[in-house]
C-alpha cells in the first residue's frame, strides 16, 4: 500500500514537471519589451541597452543587401530628413557633431535612438537636443522594409551638405596614369 502511494507520488511530480516545463510551439517568439525611453545618451541605460542588440540583430548594412551605396544613401536619407525637420520646426543642427545608435523596426520606424556629442561638436543642451530627436524618432520612417529589426551605429554632423556623397565623387575613367 505505501509503495503504491509513494509511486502514485512520483507519477504526480512527474507530471507537474512536465506540465509546467515551456513547450516549443511554431509561434514566433516575442521579445520582452524594454523600460528604455525612445532616445537616450549613450552611457544610460547600460543593462537594457545590451539587451538590444539582442533584439535587433540585424544591420542597415544586411538589410541593404550588403550593398554599401545603398546602406550609405539610406543614411544620409535619415540625416536630410532630421536636418530639414529641425528647420522646419526652428531648431538648428548646424555645428553638431554626434555618434549615433539606430534601432529600426521592420517597417523602418525607429524604435530607439542613443547619441552622444562628439568632443568637437557644438555645445548644445543635452535636454533640448533628446526632445528634438525624440519628436523627429516619432515622425520619422526609413524607406525600407526588412524581414527582422536592424541597426545601425554611426556619426552624423551637421549640415548634412559638408558630407561628400557617392555621387560627389568622380567617376573612373579608365586606367589612372602616374
Amino acid at each position: 500500500m505505501i509503495r503504491k502511494a509513494y509511486l502514485i507520488c512520483v507519477v504526480a511530480m512527474v507530471f507537474s514537471l512536465v506540465e509546467g516545463q515551456d513547450r516549443p510551439t511554431n509561434k514566433k517568439q516575442v521579445a520582452p519589451e524594454l523600460s528604455l525611453p525612445s532616445v537616450f545618451l549613450i552611457g544610460e541605460y547600460e543593462e537594457q541597452y545590451t539587451s538590444l542588440y539582442q533584439q535587433y540583430q540585424g544591420i542597415l548594412l544586411s538589410v541593404c543587401k550588403d550593398d554599401m551605396n545603398v546602406a550609405f544613401e539610406k543614411w544620409m536619407h535619415m540625416l536630410d530628413s532630421m536636418e530639414s525637420y529641425g528647420n522646419e520646426i526652428g531648431f538648428s543642427l548646424n555645428g553638431i557633431k554626434v555618434l549615433l545608435n539606430v534601432f529600426w523596426n521592420e517597417d523602418g520606424t525607429i524604435q530607439y535612438l542613443s547619441y552622444y556629442l562628439k568632443p568637437n561638436s557644438l555645445n548644445v543642451d543635452s535636454a533640448e537636443l533628446t526632445a528634438f530627436f525624440s519628436s523627429f524618432v516619432s515622425r520619422y520612417r526609413l524607406p525600407l522594409n526588412a524581414d527582422l529589426k536592424f541597426m545601425h551605429n554611426g556619426t552624423a554632423q551637421f549640415p548634412t551638405r559638408l558630407i561628400p556623397r557617392s555621387s560627389d565623387k568622380p567617376k573612373d575613367q579608365g586606367t589612372t596614369k602616374y
